[in-house]
């Protein structure tokens, strides 16, 4: 029985390789076609052979059949179930972060104004306003960039890690997935960054913070969206919306 489920891991672990190994070939020609049509390609290409190749070497190492890696991502091999949490966890996080998206970029009734200041506020903004700021950094603290305690932090190396644990039918288009999902994730943060100087930049405004900022959101909900399908090819079910999943 131990010799027909060794037997049955080396198949699939032979499989992947032969697998990736074709993709990366294919890949490594989009490289080089990349410098005529721009390096926006070059990157994604790129990109896409990195994570299949460390899912491809991971899928050994990780098990031990043929090598060890001295690369510390690959090192740490196949997560546990506990890492994989990270995920479920995560993914709470940034659909709490959707369904209170007000909420949690803005905050209202702190802004410590002067007469003159609070009549203008209410001028311009109307008087319900309160005196609302935006806190476009915010989102970065649910998408694992601010904090190494944060669920979904370096969450794309913890799903290429995870690679050997989905069905080999589905490997390619899981890392396709986890690809788009770090692209997603990148650009958030990104956004949310650009979001906050939106004011302080020649010709910037609130109505610039605010333009940002939707694009922000446009990009939490595609990485929301990706981080769920990753979570289905795992077999992982969901967790409801929490700021604090346990």
């Amino acid at each position: 029985m131990v010799y027909f489920e060794r037997a049955s891991i080396f198949v699939f672990l032979w499989y992947a390789i032969i697998m990736i190994a074709n993709r990366l070939h294919d890949d490594s020609s989009s490289v080089v076609l990349a410098w005529s049509s721009g390096r926006s390609t070059q990157t994604t290409s790129t990109r896409r052979a990195w994570f299949q190749q460390q899912a491809a070497v991971l899928a050994v190492t990780g098990s031990g059949v043929l090598f060890s890696s001295s690369q510390p991502a690959l090192a740490a091999g196949i997560p546990t179930p506990q890492e994989i949490e990270k995920l479920r966890r995560g993914h709470a996080r940034v659909q709490y972060l959707l369904e209170h998206w007000n909420e949690e970029t803005q905050v209202c009734g702190k802004i410590i104004m002067s007469d003159v200041e609070r009549k203008q506020v209410i001028r311009t903004d109307g008087a319900g306003s309160g005196g609302c700021e935006k806190t476009p950094l915010n989102v970065q603290n649910f998408l694992g960039y601010k904090s190494t305690e944060d669920p979904l932090y370096r969450a794309d190396k913890l799903m290429v890690r995870a690679a050997p644990l989905v069905n080999p039918d589905d490997f390619e288009n899981y890392l396709d997935v986890v690809e788009k999902y770090k692209d997603k994730a990148d650009n958030s943060a990104m956004m949310a960054y650009t979001s906050s100087w939106g004011e302080a930049n020649p010709n910037g405004g609130k109505d610039v913070i605010d333009e940002y900022l939707e694009r922000t959101k446009t990009d939490v909900e595609d990485s929301e969206r990706y981080l769920r399908q990753i979570l289905g090819y795992l077999k992982l079910e969901p967790l409801p919306p929490s700021k604090n999943p346990k």
